[in-house]
């Protein structure tokens, strides 16, 4: 694939903004629990599945999205993925009954899907070679970023115009993208490979060291990433509130994912990954050792730890993959495994909460990053024997 001597920002910048209104498919509904519940008269496990039916897409049909992506060409499959998602964020706007909701929902995980896979690699084929990881990263921050937003904006517009209101602006948002997408983006030519069936995709791509090693080093950070997000800040918060600690552990976590893009300029991001769970290690073992006063700071310094993940494992991408099909298909198995790993994370450490509350959950990360660590050097020995 030829390189662009200078990287086209402003394409970065809106191509990144799609990214920041997928990850709103999850924040708008998840930041907004309180509402959907007063229009929807069910139990909060009932409810919650209207926030998780999005992720349902990622876990099965990932891989295949990348497939998709590289098949067809990433710009057309984003486009129509702006386009579908708009449309289903408006029908959404109309309040359905839930079964229906639920349906919605269903369908708008494909369009997430589709997004997170294809923006990327549109995003890469426009960056010089150098500017890359610091692209990457800044696609990796997207999830952070948005729900960082959202969660200032989407109160206000639900207390000016209800939940209706507010789904409605997300949908044209996603519309007025998809023009600008169209008008500013080049297309990347489809592959001409045929296509594979639907084992015969994952055998592909989960047997070739290139595609697979961003997604394997992805998934062990959403094991954790999300479940400690929830469960640790009232075990260190110390003399500090609660909620100042939690609110300030994500915006960490990005710190390290920009120092991640920056790093991977001049180290291999097989060296960041493994620096990230020895780190992570060192941090959460510390959790236990220190006193109250000190415990918040360290576990500041350890989501930097957690967050460089999510920058090296899209620096990966381009890295170890030189074509956008192949850039895809690597997207599409990240996006896969992220989304197992983020489902399973949670009823993992709530389970090792109830067993040993801080030791619990600073004994099942430090399980997760060895097996992390494991993987890095066994994905690395296959990736040098190539």
């Amino acid at each position: 694939m030829e390189h662009r001597v200078s990287t086209d920002w402003a394409q970065v910048v809106l191509l990144w903004v799609t990214g920041l209104f997928a990850a709103a498919q999850f924040g708008k509904v998840s930041l907004i629990f309180e509402a959907l519940g007063a229009i929807y008269d069910r139990p909060e496990p009932v409810l919650a599945l209207v926030v998780s039916a999005v992720g349902v897409a990622g876990i099965f049909l990932g891989a295949v999205a990348g497939m998709g992506a590289g098949r067809f060409g990433p710009r057309p499959v984003l486009l129509t993925a702006l386009l579908t998602g708009g449309a289903l964020s408006m029908a959404q706007s109309l309040l359905p009954p839930f079964p229906v909701l639920i349906g919605l929902r269903l369908l708008e995980g494909v369009t997430h899907l589709a997004i997170v896979v294809a923006a990327p690699v549109l995003m890469v084929r426009i960056s010089s070679l150098r500017d890359q990881p610091m692209v990457m990263a800044l696609w990796a921050s997207f999830f952070g970023v948005s729900f960082a937003l959202s969660a200032l904006v989407l109160p206000v517009l639900v207390g000016i115009g209800g939940l209706g209101a507010a789904w409605m602006l997300h949908g044209l948002a996603f519309w007025a993208l998809a023009a600008l997408v169209w008008r500013m983006v080049a297309p990347i030519g489809p592959s001409s490979a045929p296509w594979p069936g639907f084992v015969a995709a994952h055998r592909a791509i989960y047997s070739d060291p290139y595609r697979l090693a961003p997604a394997l080093g992805f998934f062990w950070h959403t094991l954790i990433f999300v479940a400690l997000l929830t469960f640790l800040a009232p075990f260190v918060a110390g003399h500090l509130p609660v909620p100042l600690v939690a609110s300030i552990l994500p915006l960490t976590a990005l710190g390290g994912t920009f120092l991640a893009g920056w790093l991977a300029r001049r180290h291999s991001v097989f060296v960041i990954l493994r620096v990230s769970y020895v780190t992570t290690v060192i941090g959460m073992v510390g959790l236990l050792l220190l006193p109250q006063i000190a415990q918040p700071w360290l576990a500041f310094l350890t989501f930097v730890s957690i967050g460089l993940v999510p920058g090296a494992s899209f620096a990966a991408i381009p890295a170890l993959n030189d074509t956008s099909v192949a850039q895809a298909e690597a997207n599409g198995a990240l996006a896969q495994l992220g989304n197992v790993g983020t489902s399973a994370g949670s009823p993992i450490f709530a389970a090792a909460m109830a067993a040993g509350g801080l030791a619990g959950l600073v004994a099942i990360t430090v399980v997760i990053m060895a097996a992390g660590l494991g993987s890095i050097l066994w994905i690395r020995g296959r990736v040098a024997q190539r």
